[in-house]
């Protein structure tokens, strides 16, 4: 910055010298091709009357310390927020509102979940799903999918689809009161056989006990058991009670069919949960009553933590078991006629039909479940929980732990969108507010543990700064997770929808809101500055003149 020479002292001399400048130096003019000629003409005498930067000659200002002090600082100022604003208006932002919700009418919410149960079995694994209006579905099968798991959330088998549930129908009070009946007469001779001593027929043990995993494998070994049933049961289990004197009835038909000593013979026997537990939890029984079907020689009762027997889903009476194993068994053939080995032989030739009465799958420890389902947008729940028509469940042995791989709500964003949802979060709490859940973890330390999942979503929809780019939407959720105790643990996952929803558009500043900030920045530093230089000047000067008097003084 510099100073006239007017604030400095003699200025009677300064002013003389001006005069005589301005009387003998011809007047100058801009001339054609910027030159100068020494006879203004009106044109240029009237442009110079228009200028509002009128020039100081050199040789009449002077430099001063701090005013290049002054000058340097307003360099380096204005350079910084010019820089600054070149970046903000390279820089896209977001501009937000919050509306109502503008979805259609009708709309259904889309909820999908990939959720990992290290204990709970696939076989009675279900999906319910309610909502505030009242509608309640149960064991949703068309869009959900279960894979057998093992103890470390590895998959040991393929996907599963119900596409309709089976129901085991139970036995008619008629049918019920005929298979008890026909248990209590053979009860009745087998007393009068005791009391004369005669030797007992081969139906003596209608359902053999089995206590343990070598009895078992022992039967199934036996050349001439071609099939055998297991009931694993649990005496409190209402279910158990009543298919007792079914299976027993079926078992004294079965047995004297198929008696002791022909070639392929099929057995009935049974495994109380409740005495035997260790033993049921290892074959994967989870729900009362389970009727497993073993064959001769086909079957794998344990291998890498997988249980491969197929389970009996038919209808519980006598009539049907009998026809059942009918249907698997060749006629009697007694085995005078065979040799042991033959009869093995001719017994690892069964296989298990595929129909509706017969269940065929690997049963795992563990059970992942996958899928979506489609919802109103009100309040609602999604529970998966162990679950049967016509089965029982012990709560006590129901461990409901569980991993949430995902659970977001509306469609799964590509990256390209992932990354835009990332860019507007940018700055704020970490998290995947898509998926809030993803990666959690769950678990049940005691018995009687259900898990409950508050989500809270709101829809959000991003438009990107862009011609050819379109506007899209997501679901964000926020979730608080506790565990409480109950008599069938479950996992429930509550949602509730916001009527509100978030509009972004992404923008940038506008080119002359641009231009505009960056002339105001030089020209209001330039300003703020050159006051600050005329303060600091005059300053200076008067306590340099205070000095000076002093001295005079």
């Amino acid at each position: 910055a510099r100073r006239s020479r007017a604030h400095a002292p003699h200025r009677p001399i300064v002013a003389a010298t001006m005069q005589r400048v301005n009387r003998g130096a011809p007047s100058t003019s801009f001339g054609p091709g910027g030159g100068f000629s020494a006879a203004p003409s009106k044109v240029s005498r009237t442009l110079k009357s228009m200028d509002f930067y009128r020039k100081v000659p050199r040789e009449f200002s002077e430099g001063t310390i701090g005013g290049s002090v002054i000058s340097i600082m307003s360099t380096l100022l204005i350079a910084f927020l010019l820089l600054s604003e070149i970046g903000a208006y390279t820089t896209s932002r977001f501009d937000t509102k919050v509306v109502v919700d503008r979805s259609i009418d009708g709309e259904l919410l889309r909820i999908n979940f990939n959720l990992s149960f290290p204990a709970l079995s696939c076989e009675f694994a279900s999906v319910d799903v309610g909502d505030a209006l009242g509608l309640n579905r149960f064991n949703l099968t068309k869009t959900v999918f279960k894979r057998a798991i093992d103890s470390n959330m590895n998959p040991i088998g393929p996907l599963q689809w119900d596409r309709e549930a089976q129901k085991a129908l139970a036995a008619t009070d008629e049918e019920h009161a005929t298979a008890v009946a026909h248990v209590e007469e053979h009860k009745k001779s087998m007393e009068l056989l005791k009391e004369s001593n005669n030797p007992a027929t081969s139906v003596t043990h209608p359902v053999y006990e089995i206590d343990n995993l070598e009895d078992l494998q022992t039967m199934v070994k036996d050349p001439t058991h071609a099939v055998v049933l297991v009931n694993f049961y649990a005496p409190w289990c209402p279910w158990c009670q009543r298919l007792e004197p079914v299976y027993e009835s079926a078992a004294l038909t079965v047995h004297g069919k198929y008696p002791a000593g022909v070639k392929s013979r099929a057995l009935f026997t049974k495994v109380d949960c409740v005495v035997h537990e260790a033993f049921c939890m290892k074959q994967v029984v989870t729900g009362y009553p389970t009727i497993r079907i073993f064959t001769h020689g086909t079957d794998i009762l344990t291998h890498d933590g997988k249980q491969e027997h197929a389970a009996y889903r038919g209808p519980r009476t006598v009539d049907a078991l009998a026809s059942f194993i009918d249907s698997l068994l060749p006629p009697p053939e007694k085995m005078l006629e065979t040799s042991p080995e033959a009869a093995a032989e001719a017994n690892m030739q069964i296989r298990l039909p595929s129909s509706a009465n017969v269940n065929k799958r690997i049963i795992g420890p563990g059970c992942g479940i996958t899928g979506f389902v489609l919802v109103k947008k009100v309040p609602g729940h999604l529970w998966i929980s162990a679950s049967s028509s016509d089965h029982s469940f012990r709560g006590e042995s129901m461990n409901m732990t569980h991993v949430v791989n995902h659970f977001y709500f509306g469609h799964q964003l590509s990256d390209d969108r992932s990354r835009y949802l990332d860019k507007f979060h940018a700055g704020e709490k970490e998290g995947n507010w898509h998926d809030k859940l993803a990666g959690e973890v769950f678990r049940s330390r005691d018995a009687h543990i259900s898990h409950e999942h508050y989500l809270q979503t709101v829809l959000t929809t991003i438009t990107p700064m862009g011609r050819y780019t379109l506007p899209f939407s997501v679901y964000e959720y926020t979730q608080h997770s506790h565990a409480v105790h109950e008599p069938l643990p479950k996992a429930k996952f509550h949602y509730q929808p916001s009527p509100m929803q978030i509009t972004v558009n992404e923008t940038r500043t506008a080119f002359y809101e641009f231009i505009t900030s960056l002339m105001a920045i030089v020209g209001g530093v330039y300003s703020v500055m050159g006051i600050a230089d005329g303060v600091l000047f005059n300053s200076i000067a008067l306590v340099k003149r205070k000095l000076e008097l002093g001295k005079q003084g």
